[in-house]
């Protein structure tokens, strides 16, 4: 078998591309296993709900503060709750893992998303949330017929209002801002 000259490659040649090869071979290797070891059977996350939530709001980071230790504490590396902050300037609304919820509408209400996609809003967050850290019997009462509709009002209300009271702004002037910044970028 003879090879023509243009061919034949000296041993300094061989040798960058097989490091090449290999770089390459690894990073593929990191890829699959990254994918396979987070993401199994078509789910978004590892963990079991992402939380959508308003990290400028006290009260709101209180309460996510919380839920996330009592979630490491009880969970450790194999967490049930993941938690995006839709103040971030790295939150993206079109990312599968945040259920297409924009920044309006994670705005106006408390969403969250299950690792398999399906999206729940309002009060049914909070109950399913402290049911993941053990503490879902504080907010099992918002499923009972008497008192449902009281929390489902009472909820809306707060949505309505909770930007300016816990940050002095309405959720329109919150929206116009960030959709003025996003336009910026």
């Amino acid at each position: 078998f003879i090879v023509p000259d243009y061919l034949s490659l000296n041993n300094d040649t061989m040798l960058q591309l097989s490091s090449n090869l290999l770089h390459r071979w690894h990073h593929c290797r990191r890829i699959v296993a990254a994918i396979s070891t987070n993401i199994k059977n078509d789910e978004l996350f590892a963990e079991e709900m992402n939380i959508l939530y308003d990290s400028k709001c006290n009260v709101c980071k209180l309460e996510m503060d919380m839920l996330a230790s009592r979630d490491a504490r009880l969970h450790g590396s194999k967490r049930r709750i993941k938690l995006t902050d839709i103040e971030s300037d790295s939150f993206d609304p079109n990312d599968p893992a945040n259920g297409g919820i924009s920044y309006a509408k994670g705005m106006s209400a408390i969403n969250a998303v299950y690792r398999d996609g399906r999206v729940i809003e309002g009060p049914k967050v909070f109950l399913k949330a402290y049911e993941f850290v053990g503490l879902g019997w504080l907010f099992k009462f918002i499923e009972w017929p008497v008192f449902k509709p009281v929390v489902d009002i009472g909820y809306k209300l707060f949505a309505k209002f909770r930007t300016k009271i816990t940050r002095g702004s309405s959720l329109d002037e919150l929206i116009s801002a960030y959709e003025e910044k996003k336009n910026i970028e």
